[in-house]
């Protein structure tokens, strides 16, 4: 494991998806029980996807997370889909956390509530009441954070938003096997902004796969632009970015900043 910096953002690689879920779960035990140690009871982002299997598997399969006293919320939900739908991220973070751990509670986004501004305001009053401690999160095929596609808005003072998702993002949907066509693929969704995804005090990023390469060399070794949109993340001193050998593979060395060498969490 190596650990450098982009900006202030501090960059870890792990040989294995596997190996990085891990890692990445551990800094989010450690996270999590720093904030418990101050308050009763916390609540968390986490992001849904395959690319964020390996983090779940080891973090509901870990001893040392006080589940029962955390509020699950998740980054967005596609426009008008019900929570039952084999692709509905409500449906992914029931099954892969919430039927797992004991949970204080998971509030989902509600993407087929109506109208839509009802909900939006409804996830925005939780996101400033509840105060997420921690947020967990990964990179798409197109640089975006939840579903802030290109070019992203990181100065705007919603945390919730109706967006129309560009066709990059709704084709990685289709090639991760979430729906059988460009057609089918929903065109809208609620989604976290950035600013809502960055206002928690630890933020942690887990992008493994080889699809996420060149966007994560684009995203740290080129400009901070909202075209980029996980570019931002090099500004963010309260964050860290969990790779593996096949998404860190594009990366040159020589243009990370001098890290803290091998950590733990």
């Amino acid at each position: 494991m190596t650990s450098t910096h982009y900006g202030d953002l501090e960059v870890t690689v792990l040989p294995t998806n596997e190996e990085a879920g891990a890692v990445a779960a551990e800094a989010f035990a450690v996270a999590v029980r720093e904030a418990l140690a101050t308050r009763d009871e916390i609540a968390v982002i986490l992001a849904t996807g395959n690319s964020q299997l390996a983090f779940t598997e080891a973090a509901t399969a870990r001893d040392d997370i006080d589940w029962s006293r955390i509020t699950v919320l998740h980054m967005d939900e596609y426009l008008g889909m019900s929570a039952e739908h084999p692709a509905s991220f409500r449906r992914w973070m029931r099954e892969n956390l919430a039927e797992k751990v004991n949970l204080k509670a998971l509030e989902g986004v509600k993407g087929d509530h109506e109208p839509v501004e009802e909900e939006l305001a409804r996830y925005t009053r939780l996101i400033e009441e509840l105060e997420p401690a921690v947020c967990v999160m990964g990179i798409g095929e197109n640089g975006h954070l939840a579903f802030n596609d290109p070019p992203a808005d990181f100065e705007t003072p919603d945390l919730m938003r109706l967006v129309a998702m560009d066709e990059v993002s709704r084709q990685q949907q289709v090639g991760e096997g979430h729906f059988s066509s460009l057609a089918e693929a929903p065109t809208h969704a609620l989604t976290m902004t950035i600013p809502a995804l960055l206002r928690p005090a630890t933020v942690l990023v887990n992008t493994p796969e080889a699809r996420k390469a060149a966007i994560v060399k684009a995203a740290l070794e080129g400009p901070i632009t909202p075209a980029v949109p996980a570019s931002i993340l090099r500004r963010q001193p309260h964050a860290r970015l969990f790779l593996d050998a096949d998404s860190a593979a594009l990366l040159d060395p020589a243009t990370a900043t001098a890290g803290s060498p091998t950590r733990s969490s």
